[in-house]
């Protein structure tokens, strides 16, 4: 089993980092995302300056989304605004602690 750190966490959103595997994986409501820490930069990249108003679309109850692709087809991830905020703040701390952790640990 791989030790991991925890870089990011609050009650919706858990991001950590496996010390052995060099992986990242981002925990949130009933979704486990795995990437490789030149996969979770090239995300990070991709989507840090998406605004939410440029991609709304509206769930079925009216709700307003923004639902982002996957490489798979039948699935995607969908955030409301807070969701979408709540994300993306805790990726930027995921991302400093890990750059905090590399250079104190490596």
């Amino acid at each position: 089993m791989c030790k991991t750190t925890v870089l990011a966490q609050n009650k919706n959103i858990t991001i950590a980092q496996c010390n052995n595997c060099k992986v990242l994986n981002i925990w949130r409501s009933g979704v486990l995302m795995n990437f490789s820490f030149d996969q979770f930069d090239a995300f990070y990249m991709a989507t840090k300056k998406l605004d939410f108003d440029d991609y709304l679309e509206h769930r079925p109850d009216g709700r307003e989304v923004v639902i982002l692709s996957t490489p798979f087809p039948d699935i995607s991830l969908v955030f409301t605004r807070e969701e979408w905020y709540e994300f993306f703040t805790k990726i930027d701390e995921a991302l400093y602690m890990k750059r905090v952790y590399e250079i104190v640990y490596y």
